[in-house]
């Protein structure tokens, strides 16, 4: 190949990865069966938003205004990194006005949420929140009742910047058909105390935000390494990463709606931003180490 060419070559790869695919935003749809789940939570649906960012209403926030207005669940959950300056409040809150619920919007932080050099006043974001009708989760956690049957959410503070606290959430586990948890950061996988859940919906990694097929993620910008970059963390994968014995939970983790970089290269390959509504699916005929099956990706 010439010079030439491979200048083209080059070019056409940055456009597509810093110009096109980050504002490709789509909507995800994915179904788990979970071992033991309830035939009452059968059907429930909860809306994955992480890592949205913001800093203003620009154009990719604009189309997740849009899709958000389209879309609906009984639980949305917002897993950290939601604002990058003070100036994003009131983008975040107008974008979230859009969300349809029928149990709530629920939300933990994430790391940036820790910087003073993004976010000035994290109170203003946490009333702003609350004001909306948010329910924020910081090491906390709330019984959600649905078709008669009990979900246990609960919500760890960053685990990336060291503000989980674990043993205060697990201080009020109590009996449920569900034990859901927000994480900002699958990190919070070193916590042994996490086995106790079925589910944990998490971020931070952007999935790596450039993928190599047959490969995954190149990076995951988490303690635990490259491999909790994938999108979904299987039970049997989780126990042979940590060597520990089964059951593990089932790891959702969300590629994330911007894009984080240094200027002129905030990249996206085989990676874009995605919202993700998660379906549940009652197991009552599945084996007690059966995997959730993830159906393939619907987008809108």
């Amino acid at each position: 190949m010439s010079a030439e060419w491979m200048l083209i070559a080059a070019a056409a790869v940055w456009t597509w990865t810093n110009l096109i695919e980050p504002f490709h935003l789509r909507l995800r749809k994915r179904s788990w069966t979970l071992p033991h789940l309830s035939p009452a939570l059968d059907g429930l649906t909860i809306l994955h938003l992480s890592d949205l960012h913001i800093r203003k209403m620009g154009f990719l926030e604009r189309k997740l205004a849009r899709l958000l207005s389209q879309t609906s669940a009984h639980i949305a959950v917002l897993t950290g990194d939601l604002v990058d300056s003070d100036r994003g409040i009131a983008p975040l809150v107008e974008i979230l006005s859009r969300v349809r619920t029928t149990l709530g919007v629920y939300a933990v932080w994430g790391n940036s949420e820790h910087k003073p050099s993004r976010l000035s006043h994290t109170d203003r974001l946490e009333h702003a929140l609350r004001e909306a009708g948010v329910n924020i989760l910081n090491n906390e956690a709330r019984m959600v009742q649905y078709h008669g049957a009990i979900i246990w959410l609960g919500g760890v503070d960053d685990p990336h910047s060291g503000f989980a606290n674990m043993p205060a959430v697990i201080s009020s586990l109590s009996r449920a058909d569900l034990y859901l948890l927000l994480a900002h950061s699958p990190d919070i996988l070193m916590e042994t105390l996490t086995a106790r859940f079925d589910l944990i919906l998490c971020g931070h990694t952007h999935c790596g935000q450039i993928r190599v097929p047959c490969w995954g993620a190149l990076w995951s910008h988490a303690r635990l390494g490259r491999w909790v970059g994938e999108p979904v963390l299987y039970p049997d994968y989780i126990a042979r990463h940590l060597k520990r014995p089964l059951p593990q939970p089932h790891v959702a983790v969300s590629p994330g709606v911007a894009t984080v970089g240094v200027p002129l290269f905030k990249a996206r390959l085989f990676c874009p931003p995605e919202v993700t509504l998660h379906v549940l699916r009652s197991t009552a005929f599945a084996p007690a180490h059966a995997s959730a099956r993830i159906s393939p990706p619907q987008e809108t």
